[in-house]
């Protein structure tokens, strides 16, 4: 049987649009750029690759969605408990274990839906590049409703681009 790509993206980008989020917003935490969530969403496809079943896994889709879209059927939902223990293990393991991060950031990684991720460069003093990096990462409220969830991708893409105008300071030296 044939594989329908082009429905799949069309399903994808539906389900991105569903829950409020950008291209640029799926794109960064699944890892990709935005010319490839254009490929993927227009159905440039040939194969199933790791990064498809991430965008699927984005946008709350289980894992049997795609196999089930692209031979006509629909996606389903992950439910609310996979998704919620989902999100907890992929924020957690942003320092490898639980136990290596304080314990205020473990009981915030536990509560709300993770929303986005970020990795921001801190500014250097020298040419080496930057100093550090800053791990940002973007939990909702709990029982979230997609307008809450929305409103809150707003703001932090707001605040995303004043924390990126300052990513690439050199910082300044004072005497």
């Amino acid at each position: 049987m044939d594989h329908d790509w082009t429905r799949l993206g069309a399903a994808l980008r539906s389900a991105r649009e569903a829950r409020g989020l950008g291209q640029a917003a799926v794109g960064d935490v699944i890892g990709v750029k935005r010319g490839a969530m254009r490929n993927i969403e227009n159905g440039a496809l040939a194969k199933i690759t790791p990064t498809i079943r991430a965008y699927a896994r984005a946008v709350g889709w289980d894992d049997s969605s795609i196999e089930a879209v692209l031979n006509g059927g629909s996606p389903t939902y992950a439910s609310a408990q996979d998704a919620e223990s989902r999100d907890a293990n992929a924020a957690r393991s942003v320092a490898g274990s639980p136990e290596e991060l304080p314990l205020r950031i473990q009981a915030a990684l536990a509560d709300g839906p993770l929303i986005d991720t970020a990795v921001i460069n801190l500014p250097g003093d020298d040419d080496e590049g930057p100093d550090g990096q800053m791990v940002v990462i973007i939990k909702g409220r709990n029982n979230a409703t997609p307008e809450q969830i929305k409103r809150a991708l707003l703001r932090w893409e707001e605040a995303e681009a004043q924390l990126r105008r300052t990513e690439g300071d050199t910082g300044s030296k004072q005497d």
